[in-house]
């Protein structure tokens, strides 16, 4: 690399804006780790779907530029375009990177147009995350097939887990050291324990998107045979509904939060005996990080990304399976048992700092940069 050449460009998802990182509760979070990241890579510019909404969201980011979308092209086309329409902007960098590997064909055209070094980078595998949806074998094999022209033509692939790292190694043929683990991370300092919040005997607290991947039905279903115990679900989605009128059905009472800012959410997880996730299927699933962040027990589906980081019994519950039943011995063990409960907790925030805070996960990605000379 030569030494003119500093900084990076990070590409969003596809279609995705940086009014929906603030929308999300998640814009602070994720700039303050770039900010972090720049000073070990030089000036950071992102590069979103957006229009209007970001270019004014953009000046309040000290230190990082925005590249926004301001004709409103659809998201396919800015893809295409963004490396040519930015391309003077996108000439000084060293490093361009996907934020997601949904948009990450831009990273490879602008590398291929400016000289930087490609980096894709994936909070889950998308040819992996889709083999447990029912879709066609010419769907399935058009993913694999953009994954492998991706993979082998970035300079380094970030994955979340050793899982993922292993199973893009021998289905894609990459070379060693091709693909690295570079895990989600939390903020430690925001999701800590908090003992100052007094814990309500009972709740189960779950976040994310209320949509069938959650499986969610079961969880309710689950908790129809726990007395005394309450659910609060964090978060919205098409299941919203029909996941209510199911709670009333069978006597669970649920208080349904919707979306809440980032910073509150610590709190209303503290207030929380147990977090779970009963997923069906999982990438490296934030929401369970930033429980185990905050000390709450977690019980969690044996499911691909939540056993990655679940140690039984140690950091978390891990439910052979998920159906209601295995579900509710989870529950129903920890909450009756405070001891296990708080031991769990210590254990999982210990893991959480060690593995997955801020400063341990730019450590990883600054040393890939570093084998790469671009650091």
């Amino acid at each position: 690399m030569s030494r003119e050449r500093r900084g990076l460009a990070l590409f969003f998802t596809l279609g995705v804006s940086l009014a929906d990182w603030q929308r999300a509760g998640y814009l602070q979070r994720e700039v303050s780790y770039y900010r972090r990241l720049g000073e070990h890579v030089g000036p950071v510019t992102f590069v979103t779907y957006g229009g209007e909404e970001d270019a004014a969201l953009g000046e309040r980011l000290d230190g990082i530029r925005v590249l926004n979308n301001p004709d409103r092209l659809l998201p396919e086309e800015f893809m295409r375009r963004a490396p040519e329409l930015y391309r003077a902007e996108l000439e000084p960098l060293a490093i361009v990177k996907s934020n997601q590997i949904k948009g990450a064909q831009a990273v490879i055209r602008a590398a291929a147009l400016t000289g930087a070094t490609p980096i894709v980078r994936g909070g889950y595998l998308l040819s992996r995350f889709v083999s447990n949806r029912p879709i066609s074998h010419r769907m399935r094999f058009g993913l694999w097939r953009r994954e492998w022209m991706l993979f082998h033509r970035a300079a380094r692939v970030f994955l979340p887990t050793p899982e993922d790292v292993s199973y893009a190694r021998r289905w894609y043929r990459l070379p060693e050291g091709k693909a690295v683990v570079i895990p989600n991370f939390v903020d430690t300092d925001l999701f800590r324990p908090q003992e100052e919040v007094a814990c309500e005997p009972g709740l189960v607290c779950f976040v994310g998107r209320l949509a069938s991947q959650k499986n969610l039905p079961a969880l309710i279903e689950a908790m129809s045979g726990l007395k005394g115990a309450r659910l609060r679900l964090i978060g919205d989605g098409p299941e919203r509904e029909s996941l209510l009128r199911l709670a009333r059905e069978k006597g669970v009472p649920v208080e349904a939060r919707g979306t809440v800012p980032q910073e509150e959410l610590p709190r209303l997880l503290a207030e929380c005996e147990v977090f779970v996730l009963p997923s069906l299927y999982e990438g490296l699933p934030k929401s369970l990080l930033e429980a185990m962040a905050a000390g709450v027990p977690v019980v969690a589906t044996r499911v691909q990304g939540s056993e990655s980081v679940i140690r039984h019994r140690e950091t978390g519950w891990l439910c052979e399976d998920t159906a209601p039943e295995s579900l509710r011995e989870g529950l129903e063990t920890l909450l009756r048992d405070s001891h296990l409960r708080a031991c769990i907790g210590r254990a999982a925030r210990e893991f959480i700092v060690e593995n997955f805070s801020l400063q341990s996960v730019l450590e990883r990605e600054v040393a890939a940069y570093r084998e790469l000379g671009l650091v």
